[in-house]
């Protein structure tokens, strides 16, 4: 495939995946030209936004991989770069996308052929994922260079760079106080979701208690979220735990489920400088998922609503 494109692979992602976007892209930049919003803004500054997605998406990119959960497609960027991918299709069919899911158990767009295969995230990890796609790219005429050894050593230098700024991060008493800061906006935004969705009917309940955080009203779950240093200038071991139970555990100030609470998930999530000048929640699982304190809250009533809904009131869950 001879026709030249401006970039190897465009990124088209919700914000809450621009961690897994931006682990992506760095896997790929070194040997492939690749768009990202947050690393090419500067080119597109002063332009018409949405004339300028549209050409990325609808032409300039050889290869577009889309990072898919629900929401793709629905806020005001992404709808423009989903039109942008459809209109395409209609002349290139979709050879020339990727679809990788960030979510468990995705149901694709039903505009998507069936037949379209997809690299699953939670099944490859993301180096296998970038594998893949470098590998997509170099199908449809890419031509993968090697990174030359002045350009290795500017990567490396980045890198430590980085991993100076987040030790230091974890070690001071400024890493603690925005750790702090960053449960508190945590909490502020579980409560204020919690309320918009009680207004429509479901009827959840946040409250605070200590370092506790309590979601209530999806009887008979219940999730309690918790953070508290252990130190007053160091991160380490400081986890927000968040566990969802079929029942209620024993917490101060409050009694326990009569039937001995079952816990049925639990998630840890470490407060850490991701780049330079973000800090994000990261999971501590194997997806390394970055959140801020918002899409977290948004993440933890998700959650708690999907395991609800799948708990029986008695019996197995």
């Amino acid at each position: 495939m001879s026709e030249e494109f401006e970039y190897d692979i465009a990124l088209s992602f919700c914000a809450i995946d621009e961690g897994v976007a931006t682990q992506l892209n760095d896997l790929l930049a070194p040997r492939l030209k690749t768009f990202i919003y947050s690393e090419r803004q500067r080119e597109i500054a002063g332009t018409d936004g949405q004339e300028s997605f549209s050409e990325v998406y609808g032409k300039t990119a050889r290869l577009v991989v889309v990072l898919y959960r629900p929401e793709w497609g629905e806020t005001p960027w992404t709808r423009i770069e989903r039109d942008a991918i459809k209109n395409r299709s209609l002349d290139e069919g979709w050879d020339f996308t990727t679809f990788v899911p960030t979510v468990d158990r995705p149901k694709m767009p039903p505009w998507l052929p069936k037949t379209r295969l997809y690299v699953g995230l939670e099944r490859w990890g993301i180096e296998a994922a970038a594998a893949v796609v470098e590998s997509r790219a170099t199908e449809r005429g890419s031509n993968p260079h090697e990174e030359s050894v002045a350009e290795r050593a500017d990567r490396l230098r980045r890198s430590r760079d980085l991993k100076e700024k987040q030790e230091r991060f974890q070690s001071t008493d400024t890493g603690v106080q925005s750790a702090v800061q960053a449960y508190e906006d945590f909490s502020l935004a579980i409560e204020q979701h919690a309320d918009q969705i009680s207004k429509s009917g479901i009827k959840i309940g946040a409250k605070r208690s200590q370092e506790f955080r309590i979601l209530s009203g999806l009887s008979p779950c219940n999730t309690i979220c918790s953070f508290r240093p252990c130190y007053s200038n160091s991160l380490q071991d400081a986890y927000l735990l968040v566990e969802v139970f079929k029942g209620f555990p024993r917490l101060p100030g409050f009694f326990g489920s009569v039937n001995e609470p079952r816990k049925l998930k639990s998630s840890r999530f470490a407060y850490q400088l991701v780049r330079p000048d973000y800090h994000a929640w990261v999971s501590t699982d194997e997806n390394r998922r970055e959140f801020s304190p918002q899409q977290l809250a948004d993440h933890v009533l998700r959650t708690y609503m999907d395991i609800a809904e799948k708990t029986s009131p008695t019996g197995s869950a």
